[in-house]
């Protein structure tokens, strides 16, 4: 049994990390520097592995974490359609992403500061979710 804040935080990462799956996943068609789409795939990787852990985490209650809304991904779709129809180079898509990232990651940052009372297992992957974040933004700004 986890509490309701626990279940909350772990909601968060599941969806903090499908959001930032799918950004990745429609970004890595138009970009066209090998090594921004060899971090890209590897912080793919990273993102799923956050996300199994805390579905697992949940499904273990017996909570069914709730998928993004076909609307909602056809939104994020077309807004990064929209911000990339002009402009697909290396250092404005990476830019681009870390910015979106840097939201994600400040996001994060406030749902744990609401969630005062967790168990350690979902404190603890969410505190994995934001050093990753974290390392994640800088490298994209390194392609800025």
């Amino acid at each position: 049994m986890v509490s309701y804040s626990e279940q909350k935080l772990l909601e968060c990462i599941v969806h903090k990390s499908t959001e930032s799956l799918q950004d990745i996943h429609m970004m890595l068609g138009k970009v066209y520097d090998r090594e921004l789409a060899l971090e890209l795939n590897r912080q793919a990787v990273g993102y799923s592995r956050l996300k199994e852990q805390a579905s697992v985490q949940l499904l273990n209650t017996g909570i069914v974490p709730v998928p993004v809304s076909v609307l909602e991904r056809a939104r994020r779709w077309g807004i990064l359609q929209a911000r990339t129809a002009w402009n697909v180079n290396t250092g404005y898509v990476a830019g681009m992403l870390a910015r979106d990232e840097e939201n994600r990651r400040q996001d994060m940052e406030q749902a744990v500061r609401r969630m005062q009372v967790c168990g350690k297992a979902s404190c603890e992957l969410a505190e994995e979710f934001l050093d990753f974040e974290e390392k994640s933004i800088q490298i994209l700004k390194t392609y800025c």
